[in-house]
């Protein structure tokens, strides 16, 4: 199999690494067209989230060193950042995306985002014609596969958002939001979802709006807004300040801040990758800053287990159903010939009976009759895919092919 994943996660890099390996949708755009053009290079899909990067390549036999191609892109040393990279082929690289994918390798197990980010990296690789079918359907799998574990599973938490987590964290820190007045810079997904933890406890929340937005601005129900170039005008009145962009600058510095020091102790809570908060904020007197990895918290229930067991058998199914895909697909086209066969033949079977028929009924269903076997022979044939292994399933279908060859 050739597919290969390489990357970088919470679970082997601290923010201050991640922020070194996330792309922009410009930049991977940029990587994704220029390592499609590689020698053997399929398909490739980019996924950057604040929690992780990978790098999903079908390069068939090919190798290459594609971590090194990864800090080469990131202007970094190879030596220097392989500890903080991994590198999976095969069947490695597929159970890792169907784990990851279902929420198993988050820092809030089974949370909600990451499925809605992994369908979001194969959409933005399909518009840039860098992923191939191979990869379009192991996405597309490992999507399914997820949602029938958000059906199915059950994980005993209720915050299943980082912002959520953050906001759940700080209440068990001893953190009131009730009455309290927060801002929330940016009005992206997870801004939105901050914001709306806060509303749900009862805060006073504020959310920055860039100028250049037109029309309706998708913000919560309750929410004030403010242009984002006002940030630091309202910043002194708050206790709470989130910040969750998804841009590669800094929304607040400490120069800034401490020229607008507020007459409180306030909390300032960055959930983006890059960092939106200079990390020297925290060295204010009055500021206390947490980023994403401060809200870690791994349950280890026996309900959290049992959830985790049944989402592990799930996933078998789904990548036991992807690797039957994956190793008669170059059968695909004997099959539809084998229907088209079948068709043909059951047509002819059919034209003396059919004469019996007037012509305009005849006409209309012939057509009908044809598609029709064409469905039942390859439903037929699939079913036996599912069945036997890939060796007799190629025999099966090259004596069907010599049978209606010969007929």
């Amino acid at each position: 199999m050739g597919i290969q994943m390489i990357g970088t996660d919470h679970s082997l890099a601290g923010v201050e690494i991640r922020e070194k390996f996330s792309f922009t949708a410009k930049q991977a755009a940029a990587l994704m067209e220029e390592w499609r053009a590689r020698k053997g290079v399929q398909g490739i899909v980019l996924l950057s989230t604040c929690n992780r990067t990978e790098i999903y390549i079908n390069a068939g036999e090919e190798k290459a060193d594609y971590c090194g191609l990864l800090c080469e892109d990131r202007g970094l040393d190879r030596t220097e950042y392989a500890p903080f990279l991994c590198a999976r082929s095969g069947q490695g690289a597929v159970r890792h995306l169907f784990e990851m994918t279902a929420g198993l390798h988050s820092l809030i197990v089974g949370e909600d985002q990451i499925l809605t980010q992994v369908k979001e990296a194969l959409s933005f690789a399909r518009e840039h014609y860098a992923a191939d079918r191979v990869l379009e359907v192991l996405f597309r799998q490992a999507v399914t596969t997820a949602k029938e574990i958000k059906t199915k599973v059950r994980f005993p938490r209720q915050n299943l958002s980082a912002a959520g987590e953050a906001v759940g964290c700080l209440k068990r820190q001893g953190e009131v939001f009730a009455g309290k007045k927060c801002l929330v810079i940016g009005n992206g997904v997870m801004g939105r979802l901050t914001a709306q933890a806060l509303l749900d406890e009862g805060a006073e929340v504020t959310v920055t709006v860039r100028q250049y937005h037109r029309g309706i601005v998708d913000i919560p129900a309750g929410a004030a807004r403010i242009d984002y170039g006002k940030r630091y005008e309202v910043l002194p009145e708050c206790e709470y300040i989130f910040s969750a962009t998804a841009s590669p600058n800094l929304t607040l510095t400490r120069e800034k801040l401490d020229q607008c020091r507020p007459d409180r102790e306030q909390i300032f809570v960055d959930l983006a990758v890059p960092r939106d908060i200079e990390e020297a904020v925290g060295e204010l007197p009055f500021a206390t800053l947490y980023d994403v990895d401060d809200f870690a918290l791994r349950d280890t229930s026996p309900e959290m287990e049992r959830g985790l067991e049944k989402a592990v058998c799930l996933i078998e199914e789904g990548i036991e159903e992807f690797r039957s895909w994956y190793e008669c697909r170059e059968l695909v086209p004997a099959v539809k010939r084998i229907c088209d066969l079948a068709a043909e033949d059951l047509c002819g079977r059919l034209e003396k009976p059919f004469r019996k028929i007037e012509p305009a009924h005849a006409g209309e269903l012939l057509p009908a009759v044809e598609g029709s076997a064409g469905k039942v022979t390859a439903k037929l044939l699939f079913a036996l895919r599912d069945e036997l292994d890939a060796e007799r399933f190629r025999e099966c279908v090259e004596i069907l092919e010599r049978k209606f060859g010969r007929d």
